[in-house]
């Protein structure tokens, strides 16, 4: 048998000229010779002068309809057997019927999906090049059957016997009992129940007026396996012109089917939990969106995030993530009741009206609401629901969820603003601590606004230059000599003046801008290194902080290197500060990039010690220079109790593992005196030195200014 060709030649017939472009595209890009006929007098024409492989043909026209050009291809030699699909935005069965009156193939309802367009091409010039190669070449007929698990059959109307090839014996069970002694009624009766209408009308058309047909229905089995078959026939007439036998060909289909369904599920699913993605979620509240508008009924979108999600996940790793997020989409499924929702024409299941939309979000599409409240008892149902404890993997985790709601009409009229309004009532929920639920209003709205307008001058504001660098010193605290400082970043607004970092970094990371401002504060540290050191002041150690993802670029240590080559200063001048939560993303690329810093001559910082992931394996593992005591426990350590305990812990850490230490947020000559009673000499904060701006830090470099020398505390212990 010759290869079953991966292409062919196509007329679609279509008034519409936007369906025909589109259509056009999508079949050109997947290989397919394509020409277009506008109306159906073009389409016959066209088909007299040129052979194609397989027709679009649309329903509704002008002058001459679908139905009327599939009926006269047919009576064509030529066209006995062409694969036809109607096009047709009426899907009901009356026009299926017809349709298949006609003598059409297959039928495709508008609007079209263009993602299954080219498959159902495919597969319909794949079943009809088999039909044909069967009937060129009897010599290899139960060759062709067994490859294409197809079987042949005809039925003699004199006598009402049926008889099939072996093929269609073992295809459809070999006690099939159409065989030897038919009946329409016994026939009928083993076809699937949406099915028996089109095939018995294409069955009683072929037997009555000879008009062949092409068509594809369910069949159960005698052993109950329901099997997905494609079937064409034709009439068989004696001398007289009277039909007395029909002959066929069917063909199991299933695994085809099978693939488009998993092909289409694969479209409007989620692939890790199954659940409905957001563009089908999308498809299906518009439905109902439109239903409660002529019902003038309430119904409610819910978006719900887990609380904290990225840290169980690069904790414990991604497949356990993963694990993680499909028992809370099982969860969510499962305890959204019945009565919650409204299912379909066809009918859905609960858990298509719960998607999973982006990473750890869901959303949840309440129906029938009958005041605002009861969303809110539903959100507060799920919650309760995500909050009991998981076993994964050996691990016991318990999750929380933030909720935000919108309510229908009184947000929003369309998906796509409810959509947006419950994600910013999310935000609110989440600002507000973990597990909690709110509902959207205009002051949302108008502060989401706000937040996208200073997104957008932040950006702005990176490229132009009009962000400034503050210098907080880093002091001896026993000699009171300056041991290096901290660059940390101002926004001079044009309206809103100097706003510090906590205005603005939450912001930057949140936007994805912090990579870009992270590279800025380096590359104008490093050039106020140079300015200084062309003055002839003393060289001194600069400390910058870069957030995580600066640190998760494989060409940091690169742009580090650029950044110090431009501006004409020394690696050892910088210490690059990162935080815990870096140590526990991909560590050993993590490690790997530190190493490449630090070989650089870069020294490495850890920020804020104590207050995330600590972990001693970190300390062993990373090669870190300094320890940074963070200002939460400063704030309380002559009091003793654990902050005291904690501060330290870390003091005694750095001591063993030959690191520096830092103590930030010194604000008291009591804290100062405790931290260097107990080994602490290098501290920040405003008891020495507020953030400086560049002119200020500069003559204080060049005054060779000192701060006073602090007196130890007497020591005691940390817990008394």
């Amino acid at each position: 048998m010759r290869n079953i060709p991966a292409h062919g030649r196509l007329l679609i017939v279509d008034d519409d000229l936007m369906v025909r472009m589109l259509a056009s595209e999508s079949l050109r890009h997947a290989g397919f010779e394509v020409s277009e006929a506008d109306c159906g007098e073009q389409a016959l024409e066209m088909f007299e002068e040129q052979d194609f492989d397989l027709l679009l043909l649309d329903v509704m026209m002008p002058g001459i309809d679908g139905y009327t050009v599939c009926q006269r291809l047919r009576q064509h030699e030529r066209g006995k057997w062409l694969p036809i699909v109607m096009l047709t935005g009426l899907n009901d069965s009356d026009s299926i019927e017809q349709a298949y009156l006609s003598g059409a193939t297959d039928f495709i309802t508008k609007p079209i999906n263009w993602l299954l367009l080219t498959q159902r091409v495919r597969y319909g010039l794949r079943a009809s090049h088999a039909i044909a190669e069967v009937t060129r070449s009897q010599q290899s007929l139960a060759h062709a059957q067994r490859l294409a698990r197809m079987g042949s059959w005809e039925w003699s109307l004199s006598d009402a016997r049926f008889a099939c090839s072996d093929e269609l014996r073992q295809l459809f069970g070999s006690d099939w009992k159409l065989a030897g002694a038919a009946t329409v009624e016994l026939f009928l009766s083993m076809v699937r129940e949406s099915d028996r209408a089109a095939v018995n009308a294409a069955r009683q058309a072929l037997m009555i007026n000879g008009q062949p047909y092409q068509i594809s229905y369910g069949f159960c089995r005698p052993d109950g396996a329901l099997r997905e078959v494609f079937e064409q026939a034709e009439a068989v007439r004696d001398g007289s012109g009277r039909i007395v036998k029909i002959e066929g060909f069917t063909q199991d289909i299933s695994e085809r089917v099978e693939a488009q369904q998993r092909i289409e599920h694969l479209a409007l699913h989620d692939g890790l939990t199954g659940l409905a993605n957001r563009q089908f979620f999308a498809q299906l509240a518009e439905v109902e969106l439109e239903r409660a508008r002529r019902e003038k009924s309430l119904c409610a979108i819910l978006h719900l995030d887990i609380d904290h999600f990225k840290s169980f996940n690069d904790a414990l790793g991604d497949a356990v993530g993963d694990q993680l997020l499909c028992a809370v989409a099982k969860r969510l499924s499962v305890s959204v009741r019945g009565a919650d929702l409204l299912a379909l024409n066809p009918p859905m299941r609960a858990a298509e009206m719960v998607s999973r939309i982006d990473g750890d979000a869901f959303t949840v599409l309440i129906l029938e609401v009958r005041v605002p409240d009861q969303a809110a008892m539903i959100a507060e149902r799920l919650q309760q629901a995500i909050a009991r404890p998981l076993s994964v993997d050996g691990h016991e985790v318990v999750l929380t969820a933030s909720v935000g709601i919108a309510v229908f009409p009184r947000d929003a009229d369309s998906v796509e603003a409810l959509s947006r309004h419950a994600e910013q009532a999310l935000y609110v929920a989440k600002a507000a601590g973990p597990s909690a639920c709110r509902f959207f209003d205009e002051e949302m709205n108008a502060a989401a606004s706000r937040k996208l307008h200073l997104e957008n001058e932040l950006r702005q504001a990176i490229a132009e230059n009009a962000l400034r660098l503050y210098f907080q010193p880093k002091v001896d605290a026993a000699s009171g000599r300056l041991a290096g400082a901290e660059a940390l970043v101002r926004w001079e607004h044009p309206q809103h003046g100097l706003l510090g970092p906590g205005q603005f970094i939450p912001l930057a990371e949140e936007s994805g801008l912090i990579v870009a401002l992270g590279e800025w504060v380096l590359a104008t540290a490093a050039r106020h290194l140079r300015q200084w050191t062309d003055a002839g002041l003393e060289p001194l150690r600069l400390s910058i902080n870069l957030a995580s993802p600066s640190f998760l670029q494989e060409n940091i240590t690169e742009k580090c290197c650029d950044a110090v080559r431009c501006a004409g200063v020394s690696p050892q001048q910088l210490i690059l500060e990162l935080t815990e939560s870096l140590l526990v993303v991909d560590a050993d690329n993590t490690i790997a990039r530190l190493n490449e810093l630090r070989a650089r001559g870069f020294a490495l910082s850890l920020d804020d010690f104590g207050t995330g992931f600590s972990s001693l394996s970190y300390l062993k593992r990373f090669p870190l220079d300094e320890l940074k005591i963070d200002r939460s426990f400063v704030a309380d350590v002559t009091k003793g109790g654990k902050d005291a305990a904690i501060a330290l812990s870390i003091i005694e850490l750095g001591r063993q593992f030959g690191m520096h230490v830092v103590a930030e947020g010194v604000e008291t000559h009591a804290q100062a005196g405790f931290l260097l009673a107990h080994g602490c000499r290098l501290q920040q904060g405003y008891l020495f030195s507020a953030p400086l701006p560049p002119d200020r830090f500069e003559a204080l470099l060049r005054n060779g200014d000192r701060f006073n020398p602090c007196l130890p505390v007497p020591t005691r212990h940390p817990t008394s």
